[in-house]
């Protein structure tokens, strides 16, 4: 199981809470004073919404791209399956 998808889905989710929140206050002048008037929360929230949709995407493309190969089709594989016969391990 790839932890990209459980940990994007959990940015995503955090992000629209905390951007919906910061949306809906935005114009609290009082709120943002110590934040210099930036609306903080709306922009952190973008920005793990953003971060939560690019790892929901990375993960998708992950499992597209990855498909089971021979052990011999890579090189990693090749230079195992010749240890293991020097060695005498292979089956």
């Amino acid at each position: 199981m790839d932890l990209r998808h459980p940990l994007g889905g959990l940015f995503v989710a955090l992000g629209v809470i905390l951007a919906g929140y910061g949306f809906a206050t935005r114009d609290n002048v009082e709120m943002y004073a110590r934040s210099t008037s930036i609306n903080i929360n709306l922009w952190w929230g973008v920005i793990m919404l953003v971060f939560g949709v690019v790892l929901v995407l990375m993960a998708g493309r992950a499992r597209r791209i990855a498909t089971a190969r021979p052990a011999l089709e890579t090189p990693e594989g090749r230079a195992v399956e010749e240890r293991e016969h020097k060695l005498g391990l292979e089956q």
